[in-house]
């Protein structure tokens, strides 16, 4: 997708038109990717002081995954946090908004016969992070490892996770290339006496006049676990690799009508959050579009997008006649 196209798109969000607001270690990812090359996977982990990063001992007695959920009172909102801590000393950490039934809004998807659904939205404003564990006085601090991500969730046909999708990165980020990543600030969590704690304000950026320390409990397995099985710069590397082009524009190359769906709306929603209730999504028969398109979208009667197997293009002024045709008086293409 071009800078053009992103630009409208984006337009048309700040202007309200629309309402909506590997586990590959290997250090010789070097693949020939051109001037727009980007390696995200760290040769080495080094700390503040620039030294290699080692494992603490101590680490071996804590590897696992873990869990908790709290109130956050002063948000009105509950927060799931999910950890996972490797055997090297680096830690995955993930948490969403857990979404209550009155105020959650929703998210769409093309089931295998072709309808188009909508589901309850999931892991609302997902965060994760990958850090490492080092050595404080009375047991374990933690550093973050370069950026936190704040992905979308993708949805298969069955209206169930099917992915994580980093757009803003891809989208606006920088392709970098550095071969070394650094342990720096810290993002709350601690291990102290056997317990795993989580200083939620500290982790949240929240200016608050109450502590709220939360302890992680350890756990087997969660439904949840796969937001945590990924480093976030493996998980980068991966979104690199998959859905741009040279690392560059992103790939139009839709397997599937779901496919379609979930890559256009996740232009819209930028990370994991979710469409109002009264938002109108409708797959349209794309032969209708007098183009030559193989799938089409229409999104509260104002954005239609076509897609013809190479490009995707778009139409904010159209009408549609008599015979259900859509007219448009300009496409904007990729």
């Amino acid at each position: 997708m071009n800078k053009q196209l992103k630009f409208i798109i984006a337009l048309l969000l700040a202007g309200n038109c629309l309402s909506l607001k590997l586990s590959s270690a290997e250090s010789e990812h070097h693949h020939n990717h051109g001037a727009s090359f980007a390696n995200f996977i760290p040769d080495k982990i080094l700390n503040p002081d620039d030294t290699e990063y080692e494992t603490p001992e101590a680490v071996a007695q804590h590897v696992g995954l873990y869990t908790t959920e709290t109130a956050i009172a002063e948000l009105g909102v509950d927060l799931k946090l999910l950890l996972m801590i490797q055997e090297d000393g680096l830690f995955n950490l993930a948490y969403y908004f857990v979404n209550q039934p009155e105020t959650a809004g929703q998210r769409f998807y093309v089931n295998a016969a072709g309808e188009l659904e909508s589901t309850p939205a999931i892991y609302q404003d997902l965060t994760l992070m990958t850090g490492a564990l080092s050595e404080i006085d009375g047991g374990l601090g933690s550093g973050l490892i370069r950026e936190t991500l704040a992905p979308i969730v993708l949805v298969d046909e069955a209206g169930q996770p099917d992915g994580l999708y980093t757009y803003m990165t891809m989208a606006y980020g920088l392709r970098e290339n550095y071969q070394n990543a650094r342990v720096y600030q810290s993002v709350g969590l601690y291990i102290s006496d056997g317990a795993v704690m989580v200083d939620v304000p500290h982790l949240l950026g929240l200016d608050s006049s109450e502590p709220l320390l939360v302890q992680f409990e350890q756990v087997d397995q969660d439904t949840d676990e796969f937001l945590v099985a990924t480093p976030s710069f493996e998980l980068l590397q991966h979104n690199f690799d998959t859905y741009l082009e040279d690392h560059n524009d992103f790939l139009m190359a839709f397997d599937t009508p779901n496919d379609f769906v979930q890559k256009v709306l996740a232009m819209h929603l930028e990370t994991n959050t979710s469409f109002p209730q009264d938002t109108k999504v409708e797959l349209v028969d794309a032969t209708l579009t007098n183009t030559e398109a193989t799938y089409a979208l229409l999104i509260n009667d104002a954005l239609l997008y076509a897609y013809d197997g190479k490009a995707l293009h778009l139409a904010t002024e159209f009408r549609q006649t008599d015979t259900g045709h859509y007219t448009a008086k300009e496409w904007t293409t990729n």
